[in-house]
């Protein structure tokens, strides 16, 4: 019976995690700062998490935005009637151009430091499938272990 009652509960939590995460999904982005404009306050390798549900940004907040095939994550230095002026707080000049409110997808809440290496790493090449390989194979492992002592069990 606490077998079952743990399997449910397990099963609850899981679907509980599955749900908030989709949630967050939708209004939460992370993305790999891969240059270092924003150190130190952003060093490079870090992993910012963006909140999109704000819509209007103001000077001295870093957001994040497309330009092109990129994305930027730049501080706001001042906000035009068309859009944004942003500069990488490393950098000595602001961007060319101004950021257009279609752009930002949105400002950063928090900074994971070096996080990102990580994450370059498991993206390139066939790493990510061996890790997914290897997580298989220990559940599977896990699995068979905890059958075998729930049969031994009723055995005894």
């Amino acid at each position: 019976m606490k077998t079952k009652g743990k399997r449910v509960l397990h099963s609850l939590f899981f679907f509980l995690l599955l749900a908030a995460g989709w949630y967050l999904m939708q209004y939460f982005c992370a993305y790999v700062v891969l240059s270092g404009s924003m150190e130190p306050k952003i060093p490079t390798g870090s992993v910012v998490i963006v909140d999109g549900r704000k819509k209007e940004w103001h000077p001295g907040e870093v957001i994040t935005y497309r330009r092109g095939n990129m994305v930027v994550t730049h501080r706001i230095v001042e906000k035009r009637e068309e859009g944004y002026r942003t500069k990488g707080d490393a950098n000595e000049e602001e961007d060319a151009g101004i950021v257009s409110e279609k752009q930002v997808i949105g400002n950063v809440i928090a900074v994971l430091p070096w996080i990102g290496y990580g994450i370059v790493w498991l993206r390139q090449g066939g790493t990510f499938f061996f890790l997914a390989v290897g997580a298989v194979m220990l559940f599977v492992i896990r699995q068979l272990v905890h059958d075998r002592k729930e049969m031994e069990e009723k055995q005894a």
